[in-house]
């Protein structure tokens, strides 16, 4: 049944990227959002979870293999860029975001064994806060990939395509550091959390995510105070995010890549 419902939202997913695609496409430019392909994408995400609820849930506790890792971050990407759309002309960034999420689902279907983990109260919480920094942190990095592209093709007076249907430079670069400010805050909840629910943060199997994610929230202090201080921007505040989510990536998916896909172990 996980594996049907998780089809559907597949279909679903690509549905709202090709009506983005073609909303886009057939008119000029508008601070109107669409609403026709956010309807979609918020019944593929309601869809999504219905299969996540499936996949992830087992008797032996939590089912955390790489696609179920994956398919449940970027799941909380696209439901972060949907609740943004709502309120800002953001939403032709989901036809980035929406392809990638029906991806991880997909690697998720083909997902049926990892290692089950049982967890606490407490430990739910610090999952959840890692959870939610990452997932405004990725969402931060798309973003500042496509200002990217944008500062690109205006300054090269080629604005054509998507690109003509983004917000103003001035206001992406705005709701990006309001994005990254919130990823560092829950970032920094996780790890504090951490060092209080687990018993040990620095133990051997533990250590690599520790480090990793410290690392990442260093560099992610350092960009929102060289931007408080120093006003960063451009190329040099897409290099420090990129920077900092790399390391989020491999501290959270890192071990689960080279044990389950490269080694072949659980």
């Amino acid at each position: 049944m996980s594996t049907v419902i998780g089809l559907i939202a597949i279909a679903l997913y690509m549905v709202t990227t090709g009506y983005l695609i073609v909303s886009a496409r057939r008119g000029p430019p508008t601070p109107a959002q669409p609403r026709g392909p956010l309807v979609v994408w918020a019944l593929a995400l309601a869809v999504h979870l219905g299969a996540l609820s499936q996949l992830l849930a087992t008797d032996a506790g939590l089912n955390l293999c790489l696609g179920n890792a994956l398919a449940a971050a970027l799941w909380l990407v696209a439901l972060l860029l949907w609740l943004a759309a709502l309120r800002h002309p953001l939403a032709i960034m989901g036809v980035i975001v929406l392809p990638l999420t029906a991806l991880a689902l997909l690697v998720a279907l083909t997902c049926d064994e990892g290692r089950r983990i049982t967890t606490t109260p407490y430990v739910e919480i610090h999952i959840m806060l890692a959870a939610l920094g990452w997932a405004f942190l990725a969402l931060s990095t798309v973003q500042a990939a496509v200002m990217a592209a944008q500062h690109r093709a205006l300054h090269e007076h080629r604005a054509q395509g998507l690109v003509r249907h983004l917000p103003p430079l001035f206001s992406m670069e705005l709701w990006l550091f309001r994005m990254i400010f919130v990823g560092w805050v829950f970032l920094t909840l996780s790890l504090a959390s951490g060092l209080i629910f687990l018993e040990d943060l620095f133990a051997q199997h533990l250590v690599h995510k520790s480090v990793l994610s410290i690392l990442a929230w260093i560099m992610f202090s350092v960009l929102l105070i060289g931007r408080w201080r120093f006003g960063w921007r451009g190329s040099r505040a897409l290099a420090w995010t990129t920077g900092g989510f790399v390391s989020l990536v491999l501290a959270y998916f890192g071990s689960k890549l080279v044990l389950e896909v490269i080694l072949q172990r659980i």
